[in-house]
């Protein structure tokens, strides 16, 4: 197994691990907040209904759907994604990203109550992780760039 030092490539279990971690990191951190979310609603709201649990899935899945549309021009545009590098580290910076969505969750219960805040609690987090993920990652970027790295600005899928 090569360790990726001296400009060698990696291989197996090595490489394995840093392809998972480095297209997996957005949606962990989505994960820890819809789940952290549901708890969060729960302490403020009490047990949801069944039908309490549909609407914050549907809250939940509602933020990607609406960016994803606003972002791909009505799904008509391909996603572009940043160079692995720069994903890595905005991504490492995610604990702002997730710590800020709960905080918004949070006040979107204790504002909204009942079922607005089981659907809209989720959606608020979502959204604002989201945003604050691409402000870390533009971070990121500018951050590599500072240092040198020139492949830190590409991305695949690039629109014209």
């Amino acid at each position: 197994m090569i360790d990726g030092r001296n400009g060698a490539s990696d291989h197996g279990l090595v490489r394995s691990m840093r392809s998972t971690v480095g297209r997996e990191s957005t949606t962990f951190g989505f994960s820890i907040v819809v789940t952290v979310v549901f708890g969060l609603a729960q302490s403020v709201e009490g047990p949801p209904t069944t039908a309490q649990v549909f609407l914050y899935a549907i809250g939940a899945v509602l933020s990607f759907t609406v960016l994803q549309g606003v972002l791909s021009r009505g799904f008509r545009r391909p996603m572009p994604q940043h160079a692995t590098q720069t994903m890595t580290l905005g991504t490492s910076l995610n604990v702002l990203s997730v710590v800020a969505a709960l905080a918004a969750a949070w006040g979107f219960v204790r504002l909204a109550g009942g079922p607005v805040a089981w659907a809209g609690a989720p959606l608020a987090a979502g959204l604002v992780y989201l945003l604050l993920e691409a402000v870390e990652e533009a971070v990121a970027e500018r951050v590599l760039v500072a240092s040198g790295d020139a492949d830190a600005e590409k991305v695949s899928n690039q629109d014209s």
